[in-house]
């Protein structure tokens, strides 16, 4: 693509003189780790989680509550759960001491417990012992030939369930300055361009269409990527602080853990996610006459993905596999997942395909509009 380097340098000079707007953009994000770390440290320490009792219980079959026996003077208890295991294991009912047992596939049970609590791995093994039991009085009934039931034991990522609320509106947070932000300088792309006149001397040079997009989009998404990295390292860094203070972590990122393959598709995410916008803003911007026309033509595709991610503040459980096709709503999603500690990696890749077909359609339809010679004057 000859020429996108010169344009893409050409559209950095120009957004950096904007020094109002990136400053704005850098500037969120602080202005977000001081009032979030400053709210949690005013709130007590946190201290370690009191119980009376410890539960093994049991999701699928009718059980009777039955005291099994006590450990460190506390009785252990047998007990019925209704709801399900996924909504259950976030619940304030289910402690990091207790076990959850799922019997809703008698072929393959699965045994929630947190291997990092003493009490909790004792109790996992209990239950490993009553499923065994389980298998043996019912093995007696089955044909031979007929596959065996198993057992999948599940660590429960210790996170606490107090932070459930961060997980509801991280998605929001990062969603909103992310399109407002990348409005104000993709407006300025081509609708300041034709403001100034300069946009009719590149059409004549021999920069072919797709550098010149190409370039005014990787400038906006470069910008936008380095916002997005600051407003999330910050936010993990305030994360840490919390934690060394002993105060509850009010960012949700405590306990989360993640895979290799599942930060590599994140930081896929993020390049889509701020080349999507760009392009968008972009695509926008061609078909206004000034950068002021071009930010209030953007409007709506803020309103509409501020309105994505504030719907996925009122979700509730899991979602269907089709949800996660959905454009930016998505996104909020596979973030909820991944701080609930139930990010799945087909979701994931689902996910980010998504993105990527919509990125190239957005792209195609864009070079479709240069090429329109209305859209051009």
């Amino acid at each position: 693509m000859r020429g996108v380097g010169k344009i893409f340098h050409h559209e950095m000079k120009k957004i950096i003189k904007e020094k109002s707007l990136l400053f704005g953009f850098i500037l969120l994000p602080v202005l977000t780790l001081f009032i979030t770390v400053g709210i949690s440290l005013l709130q007590p320490k946190t201290s370690g989680e009191s119980v009376e009792t410890y539960s093994i219980f049991f999701y699928g079959i009718d059980v009777e509550s039955y005291n099994i026996g006590s450990l460190d003077d506390k009785q252990i208890w047998l007990q019925a759960v209704e709801e399900e295991p996924s909504e259950f294991i976030c619940s304030e009912e289910f402690h990091k001491s207790d076990v959850l047992v799922d019997f809703s596939d008698l072929t393959h049970v699965t045994i929630y417990y947190h291997a990092s609590n003493t009490i909790s791995s004792y109790l996992k093994m209990s239950a490993e012992s009553f499923v065994r039991e389980s298998f043996d009085m019912s093995y007696k009934t089955q044909k031979r030939g007929e596959i065996f039931r198993s057992v999948e034991l599940m660590d429960i990522n210790e996170k606490d369930t107090s932070n459930r609320m961060i997980a509801m509106l991280l998605p929001y947070m990062l969603i909103l300055p992310l399109t407002a932000n990348i409005a104000n300088f993709a407006s300025d792309t081509i609708a300041g361009d034709k403001a100034r006149g300069t946009f009719y001397q590149v059409m004549l040079s021999p920069v072919p269409p797709l550098s010149l997009i190409m370039g005014k989009i990787f400038s906006v998404s470069l910008i936008s990527l380095f916002s997005s990295g600051i407003y999330i390292g910050l936010d993990v860094i305030g994360s840490k602080i919390c934690e060394k203070a002993g105060v509850e972590d009010v960012f949700g990122f405590a306990g989360v853990s993640v895979t290799v393959g599942q930060v590599l598709l994140i930081l896929l995410y993020a390049v889509l996610l701020c080349y999507l916008f760009s392009n968008l803003g972009v695509l926008i911007s061609l078909f206004c006459k000034d950068a002021n026309q071009a930010q209030t033509a953007q409007i709506p595709v803020t309103l509409l993905c501020t309105l994505a991610s504030m719907m996925s503040m009122f979700r509730f459980g899991t979602s269907p596999l089709q949800h996660y096709l959905i454009p930016v709503y998505n996104i909020c999603l596979i973030f909820q997942d991944l701080l609930n500690a139930r990010a799945k990696m087909g979701n994931m890749a689902m996910v980010a395909i998504s993105l990527l077909v919509l990125s190239v359609a957005v792209l195609i339809l864009t070079l479709v509009s240069y090429k329109n010679e209305k859209v051009r004057t």
